[in-house]
């Protein structure tokens, strides 16, 4: 078995969830899901059909609790990436260093199985789950994953991830989960048990669009108050130091560091 750094070339891009290889499953669960993948970096946002009944964007203290209910069945998560190569095939795993949903029990693995250049077939490795993906066409020639900083140069838990023409912006929940919470949990089952946290910890964000000619607009997001909203977006490398960079949301220039730059 060989562990490569990161991903191999054909991963990179932004890739849709196609379907499912079980035709009741397909029918019954067809969340809107994008799954955003560098050299190094994923991030991936899922929101199922429940979570987009009577949704507005409106902050999260303007909606119904029904409304955040809906909410506590999205996921989303950011972290690293690696393949493992093994003699029966490729196996992925997605580190998981920011999630929206509470720490799993497993960790996220599938086998990954290329049907075409564009299209793939992942089957979990601790989960009896078949699904297939298909890659946006505008999705490569670009990629980009760079961290926030805050006020003494560290790093925030910020992120930005780019692939081609699309953009995805993360940021952590305020509030950490309790120490000694028993994995599985699904975010719902911990609000059950805490719901003086339930808008903390639905305060997580990460949002998807399209980046273009210095605009980014936000199709989907864990939080409903950021979809639709278009902000002036730039990024820059620094020329005296390529390991930062400067980028420009709405109209605020801040310093990032620089974790992945490719224009290949």
């Amino acid at each position: 078995m060989t562990l490569s750094a990161g991903v191999p070339p054909d991963y990179r891009g932004v890739w849709t969830r196609a379907g499912h290889t079980d035709a009741t499953r397909a029918a019954q669960d067809a969340p809107w899901a994008r799954w955003l993948q560098t050299s190094q970096w994923h991030a991936h946002l899922r929101v199922p059909p429940d979570a987009l009944q009577q949704r507005e964007p409106r902050e999260l203290a303007g909606l119904s609790p029904a409304q955040l209910a809906a909410l506590t069945h999205q996921q989303a998560h950011l972290g690293g990436a690696q393949v493992q190569a093994h003699p029966e095939g490729e196996l992925c795993t997605w580190l998981r260093q920011a999630d929206y949903q509470p720490p799993a029990q497993a960790p996220d693995a599938a086998w990954v199985v290329f049907l075409a250049s564009d299209r793939l077939m992942r089957i979990g490795a601790h989960a009896d789950d078949t699904e297939l993906w298909q890659r946006l066409p505008d999705s490569v020639g670009r990629f980009r994953c760079l961290a926030g900083l805050d006020a003494q140069g560290q790093d925030d838990g910020r992120r930005v991830l780019v692939a081609g023409a699309y953009a995805m912006r993360a940021r952590l929940r305020a509030i950490a989960w309790p120490r000694g919470m028993r994995p599985g949990l699904s975010l719902a089952e911990a609000m059950m048990h805490r719901p003086d946290q339930a808008l903390h910890w639905l305060d997580q964000e990460l949002s998807f669009g399209r980046c273009e000619q210095g605009r980014w607009t936000v199709e989907r997001s864990t939080l409903p108050a950021c979809e639709g909203q278009t902000h002036h977006c730039q990024m820059q490398q620094d020329a005296d130091d390529p390991a930062l960079a400067w980028v420009e949301i709405d109209g605020r220039a801040e310093r990032w560091r620089v974790l992945e730059w490719s224009d290949a």
